[in-house]
């Protein structure tokens, strides 16, 4: 699941989640934001433990959006 979801189910601000993993603010805002992040181990870990779930689970960046593919897109006269 997505940092920024799993934040939010929460009910927590980035400062909540700062607080309770000990990661800086704008880490987090970093984590939840560029596509392109690789948070370190400890990181990780760290946000495994704030959540109290498995941190390999935790995915980084935005979340994708789900697109149709075109073929489910198209109707198919009957």
């Amino acid at each position: 699941m997505h940092l920024r979801t799993l934040r939010k189910r929460r009910g927590w601000t980035q400062e909540d989640l700062c607080k309770k993993s000990k990661i800086a603010q704008n880490s987090i805002s970093r984590l939840e934001r560029d596509k392109d992040v690789r948070p370190s181990i400890a990181t990780v870990i760290a946000l495994g433990k704030a959540f109290e779930v498995d941190p390999l689970s935790i995915e980084f960046g935005p979340p994708r959006v789900k697109t149709r593919s075109r073929a489910a897109a198209v109707a198919v006269p009957a």
